[in-house]
C-alpha cells in the first residue's frame, strides 16, 4: 500500500518593514509499504520526518503531521492505490 507523509512547521517571525510575517516549511514522503505494516511503524517514519523538518527550521510555533493512505472499493473489496 502507499502512504504519504506530510510535516509542517511554522511560526511567526521578526523581518523587518513588515507588520506581520511567518515561516513555513514542509516536507512530505512517499512510501510503499507491505499491507501488514503496524501502526508502530508508520509512527517511526513520522518521527523521522519532524526530526528532518525541526533540524531545518528551530523552535516553529507548531509542527504538525499528517498520514494518508488512498483505497477505494472495487468489487465489495478495498483496494490501496500505489
Amino acid at each position: 500500500m502507499k502512504i504519504e507523509i506530510e510535516v509542517k512547521a511554522y511560526g511567526e517571525v521578526d523581518v523587518q518593514g513588515a507588520e506581520d510575517a511567518f515561516k513555513g516549511v514542509e516536507l512530505m514522503g512517499v512510501h510503499k509499504l507491505p499491507k501488514d505494516t503496524t501502526i508502530r511503524e508508520v509512527e517511526a517514519l513520522l518521527s523521522a520526518l519532524f526530526d528532518e523538518v525541526e533540524n531545518s527550521y528551530k523552535n516553529p510555533e507548531q509542527c504538525v503531521g499528517k498520514i494518508t493512505v488512498r483505497a477505494k472499493k472495487e468489487n465489495g473489496e478495498i483496494v490501496y492505490l500505489g
